[in-house]
């Protein structure tokens, strides 16, 4: 593929990963589509990162590098959004990498199909193993995707759908929205991002490793998590409410409660009274009288909700044998 189709911008917000950093942007440095600009995002690393990214840009005139206090991935992004002068925006995580035909295979497909955002399998990648994410896989072949099919899949597996870095989109796209200060950031936004998407499609190539590390704050901070997630779901309830979306407002509406229930167990005794406890309340109150679901899931989520810890901590496998890095 020529380089003529539009500079690609590429942010990367980076924080104390200097174990897999410059694997990380030497994967960007190596895509075989060459128009790039690469914006490294600082976030107030204490180790290496942000001089190897100052040493990066030495050697790149294509890298620009951004030094910031610390403040989370959320606004370390916003910042790469204001500063990239591409056609085309991509993110990734600075302890995941890419394949060298990433940009080249997502910018061909998005030109093809004249779309506003394209996205791809990925492998997930832990010490002893790689696999592609089973769920796309499900998908099958290229397709496009509707706008409220892909919410459906967002609603039913809210994490793979979510993640910003397995994409890449026009800049228009990103007109008047920003990522929020918050844990799982990705998931508050995805709808947003969505709403302002006419063609979005989907490229079955595994195009992108995404690192499983156990001190990432997925897996560090269940009790921030589910709060946030909570908000950021709450939030499209809200917004697919106002819109009159009833179909993608109960599958959220579902999404909502289950995270509940799956994540009680993970939070203390205090939480669980003061916060929890009401939300399940007066939500189940809302969820039984809804016409629209089934009397059986209403029923069967009663029930789980008379004993969301026991649920929890049996249908949830806080004991994984996988092997993470770090």
């Amino acid at each position: 593929m020529s380089n003529d189709l539009g500079k690609v911008s590429i942010i990367v917000p980076v924080y104390n990963v200097e174990k897999y950093f410059d694997e990380c942007i030497n994967s960007i440095l190596n895509q075989t589509y060459e128009n790039l600009e690469i914006i490294i995002v600082d976030d107030g690393s204490t180790d290496s990162c942000g001089r190897k990214a100052d040493e990066f840009a030495g050697t790149d005139g294509r890298i620009k590098v951004f030094h910031k206090e610390n403040s989370g991935p959320a606004l370390a992004r916003n910042l790469g959004l204001k500063h990239a002068t591409g056609d085309y925006i991509c993110f990734i995580d600075s302890d995941d990498h890419y394949e060298p035909d990433f940009v080249e295979k997502m910018l061909g497909a998005l030109f093809k199909e004249n779309a506003d955002m394209v996205f791809c399998n990925f492998f997930a990648s832990y010490i002893d193993r790689e696999e592609p994410v089973k769920k796309l896989l499900e998908i099958g072949a290229e397709k496009e995707f509707p706008s409220d099919e892909y919410m459906r899949w967002v609603y039913g597996y809210s994490g793979t759908f979510c993640f910003i870095w397995n994409k890449i989109y026009k800049k228009e796209v990103f007109r008047d929205i920003e990522f929020r200060d918050m844990l799982g950031e990705d998931g508050q936004i995805i709808l947003y991002i969505i709403d302002n998407c006419k063609k979005i499609y989907y490229l079955p190539d595994i195009l992108y490793h995404y690192r499983r590390r156990k001190s990432s704050v997925v897996n560090t901070k269940q009790e921030s998590m589910l709060e946030d997630e909570m908000w950021w779901i709450k939030d499209h309830m809200d917004r697919l409410e106002s819109t009159g979306r009833q179909g993608l407002y109960d599958l959220a509406q579902k999404l909502y409660i289950r995270k509940i229930f799956e994540k009680y167990h993970f939070c203390t005794r205090k939480t669980r009274r003061e916060k929890l406890k009401p939300i399940i309340k007066e939500e189940m109150k809302r969820f039984m009288h809804n016409p629209r679901i089934s009397m059986k899931l209403r029923l069967k989520y009663f029930a789980v909700s008379l004993m969301p810890y026991v649920f929890g901590k049996l249908v949830i496998d806080k004991s994984s044998q996988d092997q993470y890095w770090d």
